[in-house]
């Protein structure tokens, strides 16, 4: 597949591989570039073009045909290769760039906003002490791949009563009671699974787990609360 720099047409790669073709030599020691590697694009060019022009004017067959796809793909592997390898800023300028046929890089920030969307998810009991949760928006809440960048996952356990020391409860982040709103829930994860597995102490068994969801953006903006949900723990 071409890539956005690169056009769609043999015609127009021919014409972008002969503008290289005329600069390459003259900017050489200016540009950095390897004489073999713009000898190199000169002679794919020649190729390119003669088997193109034989298609052109001579009865197509499927033998003309794949040199012509052989040809025009070894003359685009090495432009992409050219490009990746020597093309840079600086000691290209911005007015080099434009002469090759490339769009400037786009410097420009993008403005990446807080989550808006709402997620949910649904519990499941993969095995023994885990809980398993399968995240998904919430009916009519569109998904936005650079604000809805991953998911923060909260949840808390309720202990059973009279049988857990107060060090335990700190040191577990057990909830004191059942939580009233996710933000009581005492612990978090981040991931960017949509499933993903929560696993708990051996003596978690039986005991009451609340869990609530919401998008995260890269920067660790979050959303809007999801629905809280709970499970007894397996």
């Amino acid at each position: 597949m071409a890539q956005d720099w690169l056009p769609s047409s043999r015609t127009d790669q021919l014409a972008m591989a002969h503008n290289w073709n005329k600069l390459l030599p003259i900017k050489e020691v200016e540009w950095a570039i390897p004489k073999e590697a713009w000898k190199k694009l000169d002679i794919l060019e020649k190729t390119a073009r003669d088997t193109l022009t034989l298609a052109q004017t001579s009865a197509r067959n499927a033998v003309i045909n794949q040199q012509v796809r052989t040809a025009f793909g070894e003359l685009t592997d090495h432009m992409r290769d050219v490009r990746r390898r020597h093309f840079f800023m600086p000691p290209l300028t911005e007015a080099d760039w434009v002469s090759l046929g490339l769009r400037l890089p786009d410097t420009t920030p993008t403005t990446i906003g807080p989550p808006t969307s709402v997620v949910t998810a649904e519990i499941s009991y993969p095995h023994k002490n885990a809980l398993s949760l399968f995240i998904t928006p919430l009916a009519g809440h569109r998904y936005d791949n650079r604000a809805d960048w991953g998911f923060r996952i909260y949840f808390g356990v309720l202990p059973h009563t009279g049988d857990i020391s107060e060090e335990m409860m700190i040191e577990r982040q057990y909830l004191r009671r059942p939580p009233q709103n996710p933000e009581e829930l005492t612990a978090s994860h981040f991931t960017r699974r949509k499933r993903d597995l929560i696993e708990f102490p051996y003596d978690n068994s039986g005991k009451q787990c609340f869990i609530c969801v919401r998008y995260e953006n890269s920067k660790g903006d979050k959303g809007p609360w999801g629905p809280m949900g709970s499970s007894f723990i397996p």
